[in-house]
């Protein structure tokens, strides 16, 4: 027995100590796991074997077998190794390691990075830096599975995030079918924005023939970016385009940017100029510029792609500083306004400089009365016809009062509108220098009775409808103006002696949402007006000639409608009793199911003027599939100004857009391909 208890106690002696225990340090900051562990002390080796686990820094190693030299502080670690660094994942059979440097290599290895969702396989990979990988025989996707719906491989790829991927003997996988190969490539691997070139966009189009737009997107600074391209079209030439962004801080924002091309089929240069810049200055100052400059007046028509540019009448640059306080604006402009409807430039009227001040409801000492005031003063100039400058001083005093216990509000105001000017190359019968002052009053009561209905109707559990009727009474002293200049429509003031009745409907609703809280939805509102023209005749504000023997106005309706509280319905309209017809019509529909289905159209029509109808559908009815159609028709024209189709197909990583687009004398389609967030690949 004795024998028997000193062989024990010498076996425990001879045991190595790692075997007595299931975790060790390794190097400084190091703890090691396994189930079997030992050490040999002359090479000072670390053997682990069987649920190897080892944490150091923010990594974490697992695997079946490792070791780990505490004097070279290399790791070497094989079966089933998984390798864990702030969320990203490498795993294979074999890791090679310098703990001190990062470096590493793994055999038939992977990766995984969760931010960006970039996958790489590799016979051999090569991890160089914190965000460098080298890889032989190797490929990488975005897509998430087993087999990836697309991938990128090459004999060998240099991988750096956040900046490129570059290989040789790159082949583009669809499933595991090879599609495309090309002897060099560099690709954008970027969990945020990176400068490079952006995949080029080339297809045809019946103004522009075939053409190839080749971007490249410059990252400056984290507050500032910009786009270059290079545009080559077959039927107009080669055109040079750049946009830059920037944010120098939450109240300094802009953009400028522009387009040039020697125009082929013109002979001659045309392009366009853009700029916008907002900036809030201290003591509530703050500018506004914006430029907005063509070579001519067809351009937009040629080269714009934008919905609604190619069709616009005029631009307009200017340049604002403002100033404001509680109660008063005070502004100074500058307007130069390009006008793509007239025959010459010369004859467009400029405005510059052009002072500003506006005063809103200044309480009067002692008077129980209110201030408002608008003065503007403007230099108008161009090269020929009449120029000048003109002074508008439009000074108001209100009343209001409340009566019979505030169940009727009443609101009085009398002014004028002063106007001074002062004018070169007058036509004739038109004075050079002349002040008018056009005085006007007007009055207004009104009142409004609400009763509200409880009980269950359409789902509510209370409805409130409100009838807020008014009498209005608006009166302008009749002048002679015709001999005064016109340069836009505030030099007249047309002579008005109208009542108008007007009576609004609103109608809402209160019920309880699924987490029990209450909730108010608005459900209808109309408004009925009509006017009367004690003098006889109605005037007419857009054309400012009088409608004679006919005191009374349009009878006009407007409506706003939520049959759903995602369905809305409006509806403007006006009615001639005289001529028994509508002289005008605004009719529109909303509808969206906050599941990428929606749709909505538009009518307008005036009568003998335009009549047009826009519409749009999205659905998402057929997801992966979704289908965008937009179309505006003219039926002045009898004829499509515009339609647009898209049809999208999205997957998990990658995903496909086919458009079509036709204006009027233009064709074009395109097909763009979304990888996974990597890079866009289009055909336009």
């Amino acid at each position: 027995m004795k024998q028997a208890i000193i062989y024990l106690l010498m076996m425990m002696l001879l045991t190595p100590a790692a075997l007595q225990a299931a975790e060790q340090p390794g190097a400084e900051g190091m703890v090691i796991k396994a189930d079997r562990m030992d050490h040999d002390a002359a090479s000072d080796l670390l053997t682990a074997t069987g649920k190897v686990e080892m944490t150091w820094q923010d990594m974490t190693m697992t695997a079946d077998h490792a070791t780990f030299n505490r004097q070279d502080k290399i790791l070497v670690a094989t079966g089933n190794v998984i390798l864990i660094k702030a969320g990203d994942n490498m795993w294979g059979d074999r890791l090679v390691m310098d703990t001190e440097t990062g470096r590493s290599e793994m055999e038939n290895g992977h990766i995984f990075m969760t931010k960006g969702d970039f996958r790489a396989d590799g016979k051999q990979i090569a991890k160089l830096g914190d965000d460098q990988y080298a890889l032989h025989n190797g490929a990488f996707t975005t897509c998430d599975a087993d087999t990836p719906s697309w991938k990128f491989g090459a004999s060998d790829f240099d991988l750096t995030t956040e900046e490129y991927a570059t290989g040789s003997n790159v082949i583009f996988y669809v499933k595991n079918i090879p599609i495309f190969y090309f002897p060099y490539m560099v690709l954008p691997v970027k969990r945020e924005r990176q400068s490079g070139f952006l995949f080029p966009h080339f297809g045809t189009s019946t103004k522009r023939g075939f053409f190839l737009d080749t971007p490249f997107y410059w990252a400056i600074s984290p507050s500032q970016e910009a786009t270059f391209n290079l545009d080559i079209q077959t039927k107009r030439g080669v055109g040079l385009g750049t946009d830059y962004r920037y944010l120098r801080s939450r109240t300094s924002t802009g953009s400028a940017g522009g387009y040039l091309i020697y125009d082929n089929n013109e002979d001659k240069v045309r392009g366009q100029l853009v700029q916008f810049h907002t900036e809030q200055l201290p003591d509530n100052l703050s500018l506004i510029t914006s430029i907005n400059l063509t070579s001519d007046r067809s351009y937009l028509q040629d080269y714009s792609q934008k919905n609604g540019e190619y069709n616009r009448q005029y631009y307009d640059s200017r340049v604002v500083v403002t100033k404001f306080w509680d109660h008063w604006l005070a502004a100074a402009q500058g307007i130069y306004t390009q006008d793509f409807a007239s025959g010459s430039s010369s004859t467009t009227l400029q405005r510059a400089p052009e002072l500003l001040l506006y005063g809103v409801r200044e309480k009067l000492p002692v008077l129980p009365l209110y201030l408002d005031l608008d003065l503007a003063s403007t230099n108008y100039y161009r090269e020929k016809g009449m120029q000048g400058q003109r002074a508008v001083l439009s000074p108001r005093l209100v009343s209001s009062h409340a009566l019979f216990d505030g169940r009727l509000n009443a609101q009085l105001s009398g002014g004028a509108q002063i106007r001074a000017y002062n004018i070169t190359d007058a036509q004739p019968g038109v004075k050079e220098q002349a002040v008018v002052a056009v005085p006007e009053f007007s009055a207004e009561v009104g009142s409004s009775f609400s009763r509200t209905v409880d009980g269950s109707l359409l789902g509510f559990n209370r409805l409130r409808h409100e009838l807020a009727p008014a009498l209005s009474y608006r009166y302008v002293v009749e002048e002679d103006q015709q001999s005064y200049p016109l340069f836009d429509q505030n030099d007249r003031f047309v002579h008005q002696n109208l009542l108008y009745f007007s009576l609004a409907s609103h109608l809402g609703g209160k019920l309880e949402t699924e987490g029990g809280t209450a909730e108010y939805r608005h459900l209808q509102t109309l408004r009925l007006k009509q006017g009367y023209s004690f003098s006889g005749e109605r005037p007419d504000l857009l054309t400012l000639t009088p409608d004679d023997n006919r005191p009374w106005t349009n009878l006009d309706l407007e409506s706003e409608t939520w049959l759903h509280r995602r369905f809305r319905l409006l509806a403007d309209a006006g009615f001639n009793h005289y001529d028994k017809r509508i002289t005008n019509t605004a009719l529109g529909g909303e509808f969206s199911d906050g599941n990428g289905n929606n749709a909505g159209a538009s009518y307008r029509r005036t009568h003998q003027q335009v009549e047009y109808l826009e519409s749009r559908v999205g659905l998402a009815l057929f997801k992966p599939v979704y289908f965008n159609y937009i179309n505006r028709y003219s039926f002045d024209k009898q004829d499509f100004l515009e339609q647009i189709v898209n049809i999208e197909y999205r997957h998990q990583c990658w995903s496909v857009i086919a458009s079509y687009q036709e204006r009027l004398g233009e064709r074009s389609w395109s097909i763009n391909f979304n990888l996974g967030g990597l890079i866009n690949i289009g055909n336009r």
